[in-house]
């Protein structure tokens, strides 16, 4: 799997399974915004994973953890979109 697919893979996680405090989306904003100005996706890569939540469970009295806002989803969805032209054009839905 190439860095494209790899980013789709962490991008489709994010959008399904991800949640965070709701301050924390900002820096996965950013990063989605570099994935989608920068020729490197594999670059981002690791920033993203980064950007996302940690491992381990909150602690009582942490912020609520809310799911991915819906602006920052349909940025997403764009970005797996422009990174998966041909599976889609195969599938019949592009």
């Amino acid at each position: 799997m190439g860095a494209h697919g790899e980013a789709v893979k962490l991008l489709r996680d994010a959008l399904t399974w991800w949640t965070m405090p709701p301050a924390n989306w900002a820096d996965v904003a950013v990063v989605i915004d570099r994935m989608g100005s920068s020729g490197d996706v594999a670059a981002e890569l690791g920033h993203l994973e980064l950007a996302g939540p940690m491992r381990i469970s909150t602690w009582y009295g942490d912020q609520p953890v809310v799911p991915m806002p819906e602006e920052l989803r349909e940025r997403v969805n764009e970005l797996i979109h422009a990174l998966t032209p041909d599976a889609e054009d195969a599938d019949g839905a592009g």
